[in-house]
Formats: C-alpha cells, sequence, structure tokens
C-alpha cells in the first residue's frame, strides 16, 4: 500500500462530482457505551466505509490534539472515547491493526508526547491495543507534490506509507482564520513539528492557507473521516472559544462533505468557506449541501440556537456589502491588523513565540513580558490558536476595530 500515493492517484481521477453519503447519530455524553452505539450506527450506515474497513490492514486513527497541555473536559482536542470506540470497532470487528497519532499544534520540546499523555490517548491505546504514532518523533522526508498551486514540497513522517487506511478524527469547532475546522484541516498534523510553523510564513492569509491546506488534502487523502460533535466549541476557536454541547457524531468517507455538514450545523453555508469552496472546485469532495446524501438526521436537527461564529467571519460578510469601488481601500484597512498580548491574561509560558513564524513576538529582558513587532505580525492567528490563557487579541485600523465591536455586538 502506498497511503499518500494511493490517495494522491484518488484526487486526481475525481474530476467529477459524485454524490457523497454523510452518516449522523445523536449522542449526547462521553460514556463509552453511548459513544460506541453511535459510531457504530454510523459505520452501520455506511457500507462503503466497512468495505474500506475490510480491505485495511494497518489503520492510522488520525485525532486533533491542538493542546499539549488540556484535558477532555476542555474540548478543544478530540474526546479519547471517541477515539477509543473507532479502535475497538476497528480491531475487534475488522481485525485492523490501529495506530493513533497526531503531532501537537503547540511547539515546545516534547509537546506531542505530552498532547498524547494528556488527551488520554495513551490510556486509549493501552485500553483497546492500539499503538502510538507520535508524528514529531518519526522519521522525515519532504514530498515533492508538483500539482500544488502553493505547497509544492510537503514534510511528511517517511513512513506515513505504512498505512492502508487513514482516519480523520476532528472536533467540530470554529477557528479563527479558516472559520471551520474539521477532519480537511486536521491532517495538517501530519506534518511535523516546526512544518506547521513554515506552513503557516508560507500562506500567512486566509485564503492562502485554505489553498495550502486544499494542496496537502490533495495529496495525503483520509480514506474516512469521523466528526466528534457531541460537545463542539463555539466563537474564538479553535482553542479560546465556549464549549458548546451539539450532540453529534458523524461520518463519511469524503471529509470534505463531513466538514460541509458540520460546517451548516454550526450556521454557516459551506460554500463561503475557502477551503471547502476550493476543495469542491478543485474535485476533491463534495461541499454542496444538495450534492450530500444525509443517513440520519439532517444539519438542521442539530444545529443550536445563535451558534456563535469567529468576529473574522462576520467581517468576511459585512466586507461583502462594501461597493466594489471602495473594496480596496477597505480591504487594505481591514488586514492591516497584528496580533496584541493582554499582559494581565499572560502566564509567560511563551507558547505565542515559540509558534510564531515571523518571529513577531519576543521576550522583554527587564520585565519578562512577551510583546508583538507589529512590522512582523502577519496575522496568521497560530499565536491566538495556541495561547493556553486567551491572552491574544488582533487589533488594526479603526475599520477593523468597528467590525470587531460590530461582530461581538451582532455575530
Amino acid at each position: 500500500m502506498s497511503g499518500a500515493r494511493a490517495t494522491t492517484e484518488r484526487s486526481q481521477q475525481n474530476g467529477a462530482h459524485v454524490p457523497a453519503a454523510v452518516a449522523t447519530s445523536r449522542c449526547m455524553g462521553y460514556s463509552l457505551d453511548p459513544v460506541r452505539e453511535a459510531v457504530g450506527r454510523c459505520v452501520e450506515e455506511l457500507p462503503e466505509l466497512q468495505e474500506r474497513f475490510r480491505n485495511a490492514r494497518n489503520v492510522l486513527v488520525k485525532p486533533n490534539l491542538l493542546s499539549s497541555s488540556r484535558g477532555p473536559d476542555s474540548h478543544v482536542n478530540t474526546h479519547p472515547s471517541v477515539v477509543q470506540a473507532l479502535a475497538e470497532l476497528l480491531i475487534g470487528q475488522f481485525g485492523c491493526q490501529v495506530w493513533i497519532g497526531d503531532s501537537c499544534g503547540t511547539l515546545t520540546r516534547g509537546s506531542t508526547a505530552r498532547a498524547l499523555e494528556n488527551s488520554q490517548m495513551n490510556r486509549v491505546a493501552e485500553a483497546t491495543g492500539a499503538r502510538i504514532y507520535n508524528v514529531d518523533a518519526q522519521p522525515r522526508r519532504v514530498v515533492a507534490f508538483e500539482q500544488g498551486r502553493i505547497y509544492k514540497e510537503i514534510p511528511l513522517p517517511s513512513n506515513l506509507d505504512q498505512f492502508d487506511l487513514i482516519i480523520s478524527v476532528a472536533k467540530l469547532k470554529t477557528h479563527t482564520l479558516t472559520y471551520v475546522t474539521g477532519p480537511v484541516k486536521n491532517l495538517l498534523g501530519l506534518v511535523p513539528g516546526a512544518g506547521k510553523k513554515q506552513a503557516h510564513l508560507l500562506a500567512p492569509r486566509m485564503e492562502e492557507f485554505a489553498t495550502l491546506l486544499c494542496d496537502l488534502y490533495a495529496l495525503v487523502r483520509p480514506g474516512a473521516a469521523f466528526t466528534d460533535g457531541v460537545v463542539g466549541m463555539e466563537g474564538r476557536g479553535p482553542n479560546n472559544g465556549r464549549p458548546r454541547r451539539v450532540g453529534l457524531i458523524a461520518a463519511s468517507c469524503d471529509a470534505v462533505a463531513l466538514d460541509s455538514f458540520c460546517a451548516q450545523v454550526m450556521g454557516f453555508s459551506p460554500l463561503r468557506i475557502p477551503l471547502l469552496a476550493e476543495c469542491h472546485e478543485r474535485g476533491l469532495g463534495i461541499a454542496e449541501p444538495r450534492l450530500m446524501e444525509v443517513r440520519g438526521e439532517g444539519a438542521a436537527a442539530f444545529a443550536p440556537e445563535k451558534f456563535a461564529k469567529p468576529s473574522t467571519y462576520t467581517q468576511s460578510l459585512a466586507l461583502r456589502l462594501v461597493p466594489r469601488w471602495l473594496f480596496r481601500s477597505a480591504f487594505g484597512l481591514t488586514v492591516t491588523r497584528h496580533a496584541a498580548i493582554d499582559g494581565q491574561r499572560c502566564t509567560r509560558c511563551g507558547e505565542c513565540a515559540r509558534n510564531c513564524p515571523s518571529h513577531a513576538i519576543w521576550q522583554d529582558e527587564a520585565s519578562g513580558s512577551y510583546r508583538v513587532d507589529p512590522r512582523k505580525c502577519i496575522a496568521c492567528y497560530c499565536c491566538d490558536e495556541v495561547c493556553p490563557s486567551d491572552a491574544i487579541t488582533m487589533r488594526g485600523s479603526w475599520l477593523h476595530e468597528a467590525m470587531n465591536w460590530a461582530a461581538s455586538r451582532f455575530g
């Protein structure tokens, strides 16, 4: 098997849009038995997924382990109960050898090992007989990808091809840069360590970063995807938003379709999400709701009332109302922004500085406080994404501040 190579061939062959199936199941808590039932129902509704499980010997289950320090109750990372239920099914019913692996969002030495411990993935491995696959500890290689529009050379574990099947198991969350984060963006965790930092430096703006993520997805497409939406996150996701109970577990063989379904649950129009729109346009999956077959309850049945969106999404919608002759000026005023650190909230952990691709954050030797050089900041939200104390805000022009106020007031 060649996991990355095989999925690339599928992406090249997938020129037409074929209807995609998404299976959904209601699950209101993380006790193992209800989660097992919900995961099992999703798999039962997808014969094509069962076929992929039967044909796979070595399976990588890829959760979203953004935080190295937070436990399951913070609802930042994929919950261990969902991963355990899936691993048990793969091993017990389909005879697969399962690995559980990721590269943590933070870049402190040993952060992925701590993430695997604090997220309780190590306990899941012990309970199920699965193995741990610490992406940061694997040998690496740079894979040339000529079809990439931005990501022409992608650093990946050199032994990723050992897996017959990669399953992206994401958390249902909003995201300040990409608006939503789900099974497609979750694949960025297959890029080891500082490679993720370089990805943000290569594509700092939202539209560019969406294209980069599409490039990665075109090279390493998972054969299956699940979403942990029992408790999601709204507002300032993916790290500092508010937990929100949704009661959803969902699955699909098409990660783009699953992302699209979850975006609808959160109240987004999927084709207004640049990442999903570009995946759809490039034939990498289905983002158009009318081309999706939902097996189970639909998005409206799970959608919480007034699910809070990131202020960046509200700003983007507001810009659509700006007349074309004024757009360029307004756009320039809006994107001229930079990170700022709230000294009262900051715990001086240094994660922001370690994760800043442009080295715009530094520590003042006299006070010990962390500061931002606005001239170097590329507004990529990396610092905000990893800050454990919600101490990062984005500041900019008067228009940007006014739109932030409007987003918080009416968004």
